[in-house]
């Protein structure tokens, strides 16, 4: 009996660079873990093509797929924001924030996916509250901002950087709980300014990729940073016209069916 086949393999590719991130991460090497978990996206992305390919869909590859998911968008992005908040000789405030800070993905990635698949959360072309792939997105691309942007200032004024990152990381956090549409590519038509926003997507990805590849300068994870606030805040201007319908009874029961089950039992 063959458990394990090609989309498979990619998948748990998704998972070893996923942990490669991770141990960079804890050696020191916070930029180079950061392009680590976009490649293992990049897997994950990939996975679904083959399977479709090959037409090798089926349940025991959806959960690795969720577990490999897990890995790489909670468990990774928290070795990376410890490792980012963390100061060598920094004492004990500077440890517990950054134990705490790394704790963001990792918890409300936990209770995300546990919410999910307990209450099967599933509108139909979007995903409810902040996807944990652009969760990661936001956390790792703003802490490639922090290492851009000491180019520009003293150094003496980096920590304060990092301070106002701490709200700003609880709330992408706090996000991934929501019930806000984001825009999902599952059983989706794309419409022309989907397309273009698509289309432009890329471009600068590439444009990004080269001129850090050239440079040495993180803008692949300023371009994804700009392209996560589009995502967030430009594409619902995108939706068609019907898209929503049903959207807040659909979350009024779901919220009401988890508030009952949260009541003691008696």
């Amino acid at each position: 009996m063959r458990l394990v086949h090609l989309k498979d393999v990619v998948t748990l590719g998704n998972v070893a660079i996923g942990f490669f991130s991770a141990v960079l991460a804890i050696e020191g090497d916070v930029q180079q873990a950061c392009y680590l978990v976009l490649v293992a996206y990049v897997l994950d992305f990939c996975d679904g093509i083959v399977a479709r390919l090959t037409k090798m869909s089926n349940e025991f590859g959806k959960e690795l797929d969720l577990i490999a998911d897990h890995v790489t968008y909670a468990v990774c992005p928290a070795f990376v924001v410890y490792a980012f908040f963390r100061v060598e000789n920094g004492g004990f405030l500077n440890a517990f924030i950054a134990y705490c800070m790394g704790m963001v993905p990792l918890v409300f990635g936990c209770i995300r996916h546990a919410r999910n698949e307990v209450y099967d959360i599933d509108f139909p072309r979007f995903f409810l509250g902040t996807p944990r792939p652009v969760s990661a997105f936001y956390l790792l691309s703003l802490i490639g901002a922090g290492m851009h942007i000491s180019e520009f200032i003293p150094a003496e004024y980096i920590p304060y950087y990092k301070y106002c990152l701490i709200p700003v990381f609880i709330w992408i956090g706090w996000n991934n709980l929501s019930f806000r549409p984001f825009l999902s590519h599952h059983g989706r038509k794309f419409n022309k300014k989907l397309k273009f926003f698509m289309s432009a997507a890329v471009v600068l990805l590439v444009v990004s990729g080269i001129a850090t590849a050239n440079t040495g300068k993180p803008w692949l994870l300023d371009c994804i940073l700009f392209e996560m606030l589009v995502y967030t805040f430009l594409t619902p201007l995108c939706f068609d016209k019907g898209d929503l319908d049903g959207y807040d009874e659909y979350v009024k029961a779901k919220k009401a069916e988890i508030a009952e089950d949260m009541k003691p039992k008696v």
